[in-house]
């Protein structure tokens, strides 16, 4: 059964010539499932298993001005298989060109998602606090909580739980709406800028 046929991340796959596929599941009622497939606790990855699992919570890292992020994946290369399939946890938030982030951001209620600039962020002069683009395209999905996307041109997106972006290198800046927290996971590919 492949991962697109399972509910939520629950299970995983087999993934086809040693290849691994890496599942995390954070629900603490569910069940680990073990390299092929089985329920019981987990057994030790090895080279040519069906897919490594692990329950446990993504630790965030407090950012100053951001919230909480949850580096899941981060490579500064493309990858090249068969691999022993672990984090290659490159550093820094943003990607190089063909590097990817995978992450998960909680931001805090009512405010401004405005961290401290990092050398990857193109801020401009006059720029409120939080615009900024960088040479990247990024997919996201809000897991919880309501954030609007405010662009350059004055344009403001609200997004609910559920909702799916797709953001090309444009300035803009978060704001989280409501008094409770909002948790966004990313995907992050480093990209050219003409």
């Amino acid at each position: 059964m492949s991962l697109a046929a399972e509910s939520r991340g629950r299970s995983c796959s087999r993934s086809g010539r040693g290849r691994l596929a890496h599942v995390i599941m954070n629900k603490p009622d569910e069940k680990e499932i073990g390299n092929e497939g089985t329920q019981g606790s987990h057994r030790p990855r090895r080279q040519g298993s069906g897919c490594y699992c692990a329950r446990r919570a993504s630790r965030g890292t407090p950012i100053p001005g951001l919230g909480e992020l949850a580096f899941l994946w981060n490579a500064d290369e493309p990858a090249t298989y068969p691999d022993a399939g672990d984090n290659p946890a490159a550093p820094g938030i943003f990607p190089p060109v063909g590097g990817i982030r995978f992450l998960i951001g909680t931001y805090p209620p009512n405010g401004v998602v405005a961290p401290e600039p990092t050398p990857e962020m193109h801020i401009e002069d006059d720029d409120e606090p939080g615009f900024h683009r960088t040479d990247t395209t990024d997919f996201g999905v809000l897991l919880s909580g309501n954030m609007a996307l405010e662009l350059d041109d004055g344009a403001e997106v609200l997004m609910s739980p559920g909702d799916v972006l797709v953001e090309n290198g444009t300035r803009h800046r978060w704001r989280v709406v409501g008094d409770v927290p909002a948790t966004l996971a990313s995907f992050l590919i480093g990209a050219h800028r003409r």
